[in-house]
């Protein structure tokens, strides 16, 4: 299977990246063909999404590699803390620049949206400063994921993980990164 692994933490230190190397490891010993993008540590770098014209979106040169790059891959892995209840930033704008009508989506006669990127799966890996259970009883996160934005696509979510209490000290992390063994 090719995945591309995609992370979005600032910080060199943040636990994103830990699990990004143990996940992409794991990967590799089960055969699996890994790809890494970090948003913040990239030569495809994009600005935030700004157009005129909403007919030349998604044209320039570092998108159109992006969307090789996605359109390569079997699995997408999305590695990102969570802030304010949702993905930074610079990954929600990622979105906004790669997953655009004609590419990832596109309506029928009718305005019914049709997700282009059906045989590709996703999983979701995020850590929070808030205890885990709190994403499994206020569904917001996963149901934006699943359904707004790469099921809008015809992506297929495997899994959405959230490792909580990443300010505690008390969190035992090596326990979550034995926990990835299991989502490969």
């Amino acid at each position: 299977m090719k995945k591309l692994i995609i992370s979005a933490n600032p910080s060199s230190l943040g636990f994103t990246h830990k699990i990004v190397d143990i996940y992409s490891e794991l990967s590799v010993m089960n055969w699996d063909i890994v790809e890494l993008l970090d948003l913040y540590n990239t030569d495809l770098k994009q600005e935030f999404l700004r157009f005129e014209k909403v007919k030349e979106m998604w044209k320039d040169a570092i998108t159109k590699q992006i969307q090789e790059k996605i359109t390569w891959a079997d699995e997408l892995i999305f590695v990102f803390p969570i802030w304010w209840w949702d993905a930074p930033a610079i990954l929600k704008n990622f979105i906004d620049c790669n997953f655009g009508a004609g590419f990832a989506f596109r309506y029928d006669e009718n305005w019914k949206s049709i997700g282009l990127l059906k045989w590709k799966s996703a999983r979701i890996i995020a850590t929070s400063g808030a205890p885990s259970f709190f994403y499994t009883i206020l569904l917001h996160i996963p149901v934006l994921w699943n359904l707004n934005r790469i099921g809008f696509c015809g992506i297929k979510q495997k899994s959405f993980t959230v490792f909580g209490k990443m300010d505690s000290k008390k969190t035992d992390k090596d326990q979550y990164l034995k926990k990835l063994n299991k989502l490969i």
